[in-house]
């Protein structure tokens, strides 16, 4: 014969809560644990299963896994790697959560933050021409702002325009040049015809200020438009 008792457990499934041991990693290689820690114990494997999101992309760090599994005790690790590069992106965030659990529960709304931070600098702009003498005829010289390194922020150089030209004597085609991918953007300066007698006259392109990065020293271009009219003859 045989009998069978049922043991009825008071036990209830574990709850789970989250942590982190380092809320801020260098972009070079820094490492953050984040741990998973059950409120009791079971003979049942618990998953905890992940969500990263935050400002932070894939490229920006590697995590060791999707999911944490406890088989055995009451806590279990994953990792965070910040993976270094040389682009200015400024200090960026990997937000864990808990996605769901298998044999337990979250413990309310389980939640961390990492921090990385970055170790390239904003990037400095210079000024480059590639034609310093042009025509009056519609003439054209294409100034280029080039930046140190790459950011993923939008970079805008505001440009100011002097020298003996006037208005009437070129057009700029803007006023600053945004740099939204990438690490170069132009502006271009075009002569206007008349019937004038100037003599060869200058455009001074400087920078006059810098969004989201910095002049690299003083830089300035000058552009000198060449007259095709001449001196006048008199009677």
């Amino acid at each position: 014969s045989q009998g069978v008792g049922t043991i009825t457990d008071d036990d209830a499934a574990p709850t789970v809560t989250l942590s982190v041991d380092n809320s801020s990693i260098a972009e070079a290689g820094g490492v953050a644990t984040v741990t998973a820690t059950l409120s009791n114990a079971t003979t049942q494997t618990v998953t905890v299963s992940l969500g990263y999101t935050g400002t932070a992309t894939g490229p920006d760090y590697s995590a060791s896994a999707s999911s944490i599994v406890i088989a055995s005790g009451t806590t279990g690790t994953a990792t965070i790697t910040a993976t270094s590069d040389t682009i200015f992106e400024g200090s960026e965030t990997v937000i864990v959560d808990i996605t769901g659990v298998t044999n337990g529960t979250e413990s309310g709304t389980q939640q961390e933050i990492v921090t990385i931070s970055d170790d390239d600098s904003a990037p400095s702009v210079t000024l480059s021409v590639d034609n310093s003498s042009i025509a009056e005829a519609g003439g054209v010289a294409t100034v280029t702002a080039t930046l140190s390194n790459a950011t993923t922020q939008t970079v805008t150089v505001s440009l100011g325009y002097t020298g003996t030209s006037t208005g009437s004597d070129y057009s700029a085609s803007a006023s600053s040049i945004v740099i939204a991918s990438g690490t170069t953007g132009t502006a271009t300066i075009t002569a206007t015809s008349d019937t004038i007698f100037e003599g060869s006259e200058t455009v001074i392109v400087d920078i006059t200020g810098v969004t989201n990065g910095t002049e690299s020293g003083t830089q300035q271009e000058t552009v000198t438009i060449s007259d095709d009219d001449s001196a006048p003859t008199v009677t």
